[in-house]
């Protein structure tokens, strides 16, 4: 029956069949109006699952993260980061500070179910793009704020980043080692990534609210409030007087539990919950008196801050003596968890990955192939899915143009003109690879015989 179980569940989520699915959100419009990260990904999400996402920029300049990446390195003219937040999206121009320009995008929102920004507060709501100027023309629309610290609140102006919205929300403090006074950023933009998937939840709340009653509304969506709420430190000082403080790589609920480096300098976590992965764990140290032992044998007494010191010690001297393999052939004969630390190159090429569809080469018809992540959560009905690469700035204004604000080829012409839409410059990022026939492009160049 086991057996039975899981061919069943590797069937029903077999990834060569996702493209042949419908997708869970498909004809659900967003406008995303957002920039940079946080605000990107909710859209980005909701994209991955089917909605038809149109982000628009700011002709010749585009959205600031086209250019930015890590440590000045670009792939085929732009950020492959970029790639990452914001493909299966499509890509306008649109200068919102001119009249025609604010025109063309509340005729966009009048036709979307969604609406995400992430400026400084009360900056759309400037431009004439707000909660409260596009509610009057589309009363359903589910409209998401996004922010560092709230559209409302003695910070509401303050300017926000991931580093901010880690400090303010008590992120940076739970970061270090115990006796030092150093503490670090979690990387990558945890700060943003994270907030951003949440958002992408609200929204489909509102979604579903909007569903059965007919009403749109609108989403205050603060990142260091989101962030605050996957750390519970603030209870644990209001119950108990204390502060749980830096645990450095410990798991302050799991003795023994830590990062440690093997024999063949590589790391490896390890995190003991139970008095049962306990004893695994001295089965396969070769020492299974300690399992007996009084100040480790049961797990409240592993906590014990001395207790926890030296059986986490005795931990990283076996694993010191051990190669990654040996240690994890242990961990599945012994049933104790341990995992590897994985860098971005055991990621991009694990076969395990792969197997479940995590990690895809996306073959893509501009780019050429690029490794990304699939949709985040496996869907047995409705899979996410990848379905291009990002585009250069104002890519799609034709098709978009023409199939949803039914402009004609003379008009578009006219607002090129005057500078009121627009693409991209020469600056990296914006610009198609230098090898692509962008002139041949049957999207960029969209003819159509009703609107030329």
């Amino acid at each position: 029956m086991r057996e039975d179980y899981f061919a069943f569940t590797e069937k029903l989520f077999a990834s060569q069949e996702a493209a042949d699915k419908p997708e869970a959100l498909k004809g659900i419009r967003v406008l995303d109006l957002s920039h940079m990260i946080f605000g990107p990904t909710a859209a980005r999400v909701l994209a991955q699952y089917g909605a038809e996402v149109i982000k628009v920029e700011l002709p010749y300049t585009g959205d600031y993260w086209r250019s930015s990446t890590y440590w000045g390195k670009y792939w085929k003219h732009s950020n492959p980061l970029w790639h990452f937040i914001n493909h299966s999206k499509y890509f306008v121009a649109i200068d919102v500070k001119e009249k025609q320009g604010l025109e063309l995008i509340l005729r966009l929102a009048e036709q979307s179910d969604v609406v995400i920004e992430n400026f400084s507060p009360g900056t759309v709501e400037a431009w004439g793009i707000g909660y409260s100027s596009l509610r009057k023309k589309n009363p359903k629309i589910v409209y998401a704020s996004c922010s560092t610290f709230g559209q409302y609140g003695p910070y509401r102006f303050m300017p926000g980043w991931d580093l901010l919205a880690q400090g303010a929300s008590g992120m940076l403090s739970a970061t270090g080692y115990p006796g030092t006074e150093k503490y670090f950023k979690v990387p990558d933009f945890y700060g943003d990534f994270c907030p951003g998937i949440y958002a992408a939840m609200m929204i489909l709340m509102g979604l579903n609210y909007r569903e059965r009653t007919g009403k749109g509304q609108f989403m205050d969506i603060c990142q260091a409030e989101i962030l605050m709420r996957a750390l519970p430190h603030f209870s644990y000082f209001c119950d108990k007087g204390e502060e749980i403080g830096t645990t450095g790589s410990q798991d302050p609920s799991m003795s023994p539990s830590g990062i440690y480096k093997t024999r063949d300098d590589a790391f490896i976590a390890v995190a003991i919950a139970s008095d049962e992965q306990y004893a695994g764990l001295c089965q396969a140290m070769g020492e299974p008196r300690l399992a007996e032992d009084l100040r480790f044998a049961k797990a409240l007494d592993r906590l014990q801050k001395e207790n926890a010191r030296e059986i986490s010690r005795k931990t990283a001297e076996w694993v010191a003596g051990q190669t990654t393999g040996t240690i994890m052939a242990l961990a599945e004969q012994h049933r104790f968890p341990a995992a590897p630390v994985c860098d971005d190159l055991m990621i991009s090429e694990d076969a395990w990955r792969q197997e479940r569809g995590n990690v895809v080469e996306y073959d893509d018809t501009m780019y050429g192939r690029l490794k990304l992540e699939r949709g985040t959560v496996r869907l047995s009905e409705t899979p996410g899915r990848i379905k291009w690469l990002t585009r250069p700035l104002g890519y799609h204004n034709r098709y978009i143009f023409k199939t949803l604000l039914g402009l004609h080829e003379d008009q578009i012409q006219a607002l090129e003109a005057a500078r009121v839409v627009g693409y991209w410059d020469y600056r990296v990022g914006q610009r198609p690879p230098v090898y692509y026939d962008i002139d041949n492009d049957p999207i960029f160049n969209y003819r159509d015989e009703t609107h030329g």
